[in-house]
């Protein structure tokens, strides 16, 4: 139903419709707009207001690219980028808790404003009970979490593909800001340059530890071997420049002489063998390759190409040319020269071997001497050795150690903290948060999206109908009036009101809405016409419309009966009258015994009588169609004030029974299903349902009928009425 409703709303309206019907619902829930949108202005304000101001300071520091050590990098370059795990170890470093400790105790935070508390105002003014109870301070857990509560207030972000980190606090006070940020870095450089000073000075302890530990050694190995080579009388044992004894590098430069001696001798014995098997069978180029005297060579280069001259001459002009002989005869004198030559280098290569000779033996000889002289001193001289050689290593390690001592106290001197500074945090010049100019243009937004969400929501779950269009498109049946609201009215003035207001809007309404049914009335012959006044349930004004239906038609001069059909309540206002209509129709009672004048209206009265338990059943339905047609001989008109449809099913036969049926649907009271269930049921049972009327609608509900009045030409138009 909802659906459907919507569905052909949306579809006849254009802009315009829309923002009249929002200006429509703006003006009837006013007082809902006004109560949410200053509500939710005065709340928000408030938040605003209550919030903390903050300030936000950035510090910016640089991560060196490799260890803050210059003396211990040596021998390799620095690294010019950091990986993502350094940066980020860095950062996590400087978000240390040993860190914000550290910032702590050189930043103490100050005693910062009590806020309200009820507790503590009730505390104040003697109720005791509100007082919360004294719990023992617990300094080391206080101090943590202050120490939470810094690190909940700082971040540190890592810029990716660089070794800048950012250091952002935000504080209460724009100054603690700034400086919270600066001693962060600080803090850590301080903490950084002391861990790595602590480490260095306990290597440097060990060290030096180690140093006294291996002079002693080297100094003990020393004396050992002075002890021991004073006491065997040791001789040529060394030079004193740690080259070992004298005697065992003449050794050794002897042997090596003996084996170079030895060699020269078998070079030139071998080089003697080929060149004489050479001479003895004329190989030329062996004797090039094998001897180094010139005019051997060039004898043996010249022989060498006589040979392939002639080799060529007889290849070409045959064996027996005459050309041939001259060469024969240069190859001849080439050869004795040549054989000259070889005897004169086999001469001088056996000299030279026999200088290598005497070399060698003479060597030989001088070794077996020196090998004696050793074997003398063989076991002391070698103790004395292996004690020198351990008093040499101890002297080694110690002037190693010694030499890394010197350099971890340059290292200390040279430490640099992990991060410097590239820029310092400044004070901020206003509070990061909270933008109040912002807030509270924000706050003004949604105080008004609120209150118009108050007003949409209160109108989108409304049962009722809010909009004659969305009533008409419904029901499918004309609207006749729109009756509007009588405020501040009792009973009896209400049911007087056409009378006694003849020109209100209210009156022009009914007085449209009774010429509207004469128009469509059915032809009675020889009776008055029934109308009958119907609502869904109670409260819906049905009642005061019968009264002033009857009423504007007993001015016309018409004689009008108005029946109350409500056989369990009656008409409101009026108390139980007896005999009624029950008594009339189970026939206790004549149309005289029952029929009264009603002085409020001059129109007479027709009471419900005793209360009736039990539906019409088909005699008293005949019954009352007979009587209905009996008074109709007496009265132009008869109005019966139906009990609700809802409650009681006797306005059902009511509306069978009558010429004229007006359902009467109350302006945003009535629920949409109560008017569809309600109209169904009249026109299942037979009803004549001339149209719907509102009751109680606003002013401006558009099918209120007649011409809004001034104050002149309504006293006109009365001092006309009563002439």
């Amino acid at each position: 139903m909802n659906e459907r409703l919507s569905t052909i709303t949306l579809s006849q309206r254009d802009g315009r419709t829309i923002i009249l019907h929002g200006l429509r619902l703006l003006r009837r829930y006013h007082r809902l707009f006004l109560a949410v949108g200053i509500g939710t202005f005065i709340v928000g304000c408030g938040a605003t207001l209550s919030l903390r101001r903050s300030f936000v300071a950035t510090a910016t520091v640089v991560v060196s690219p490799t260890g803050n050590d210059p003396v211990g990098n040596r021998g390799g370059q620095q690294a010019e980028s950091l990986s993502d795990d350094e940066l980020a170890t860095q950062a996590g470093l400087l978000q240390s808790r040993d860190v914000a400790a550290a910032v702590l105790r050189s930043l103490p935070p100050s005693a910062g404003r009590a806020g309200f508390s009820l507790k503590g105002m009730l505390c104040a003014h003697g109720l005791h009970l509100a007082c919360p109870k004294a719990a023992k301070a617990d300094p080391a857990a206080e101090a943590q979490a202050q120490v939470d509560r810094l690190l909940s207030a700082v971040t540190i972000a890592p810029m990716p593909r660089s070794r800048i980190i950012s250091i952002t606090v935000n504080a209460d006070d724009g100054q603690r800001a700034a400086d919270l940020a600066n001693a962060f870095v600080v803090q850590y450089q301080q903490l950084a340059l002391d861990r790595q000073r602590a480490d260095l000075n306990r290597t440097a302890a060990w060290v030096d530890s180690r140093t006294a530990q291996l002079r002693e050694r080297w100094l003990e190995a020393a004396t050992k071997a002075s002890t021991f080579n004073a006491t065997h009388k040791l001789s040529n044992t060394g030079d004193g420049a740690g080259n070992g004894p004298l005697i065992e590098r003449e050794m050794s430069e002897t042997a090596v002489s003996l084996t170079q001696a030895q060699g020269r001798l078998a070079a030139a014995e071998a080089r003697a063998d080929a060149l004489a098997r050479a001479s003895t069978r004329g190989e030329a180029r062996a004797l090039v390759t094998l001897t180094q005297q010139p005019i051997l060579v060039a004898t043996a280069n010249t022989l060498q190409q006589l040979d392939s001259a002639r080799m060529q001459k007889a290849a070409a002009l045959g064996p027996h040319h005459p050309d041939l002989a001259g060469l024969d005869r240069q190859i001849a004198t080439t050869r004795a020269s040549l054989a000259a030559e070889t005897h004169a280098a086999l001469a001088s290569i056996n000299e030279d071997a026999m200088s290598a000779r005497a070399e060698v033996a003479q060597l030989a000889h001088d070794l077996d001497r020196l090998r004696q002289e050793a074997s003398s001193q063989g076991s002391p001289q070698a103790e004395y050795r292996m004690l020198t050689q351990e008093a040499q290593s101890a002297r080694e390690v110690y002037e190693a150690f010694l030499e890394r001592s010197k350099e971890l106290v340059d290292r200390v001197a040279l430490l640099q903290p992990p991060v410097t500074f590239v820029s310092h945090a400044a004070t901020p010049d206003s509070a990061t948060f909270p933008n109040r100019k912002k807030l509270l243009m924000g706050v003004i937004v949604l105080s008004l999206v609120a209150a118009a969400g108050a007003v949409f929501l209160r109108d989108l779950f409304s049962s009722g109908f809010g909009e004659v269009e969305q009533l008409r498109a419904l029901v499918g049946l004309p609207l006749l009036t729109a009756i509007p609201r009588i405020a501040g009215r009792d009973r009896r003035s209400v049911r007087r009101h056409v009378l006694d207001n003849p020109f209100s809007p209210a009156s022009e309404a009914v007085r449209s809405l009774l010429a509207q049914l004469s128009l469509s009335a059915p032809k009675t012959t020889g009776r008055g016409r029934v109308i009958v006044v119907a609502s869904a349930s109670t409260g819906e004004g049905k009642s005061s419309l019968a009264a002033w239906l009857a009423g504007l038609a007993r001015t016309g001069g018409q004689p009008v009966l108005v029946i109350d059909g409500d056989h369990r309540e009656g008409t409101p206002g009026r108390a139980p009258l007896r005999p009624g209509l029950t008594e009339l129709l189970a026939g206790e009672a004549s149309v005289a015994d029952v029929v009264r004048p009603d002085l409020e209206t001059g129109v007479d009265f027709l009471p419900a009588g005793a209360p009736k338990l039990f539906p019409f059943d088909t005699t008293e339905i005949a019954r009352l169609r007979d009587m209905l047609k009996e008074l109709g001989r007496s009265y132009s008109l008869i109005v019966i004030d139906s009990p609700p449809l809802l409650a009681m099913p006797d306005g059902l036969v009511y509306g069978a029974l009558a010429d004229q049926t007006v359902f009467v649907c109350r302006w945003l009271s009535t629920s949409r299903s109560a008017v569809l269930s309600s109209i169904e049921r009249l026109r299942s049972y037979g009803a004549h349902v001339s149209g719907v009327v509102v009751s109680m609608a606003e002013e401006h509900a558009t099918a209120n009928p007649g011409a809004r009045y001034g104050r002149q030409d309504t006293q006109r138009i009365a001092l006309h009425y009563d002439s």
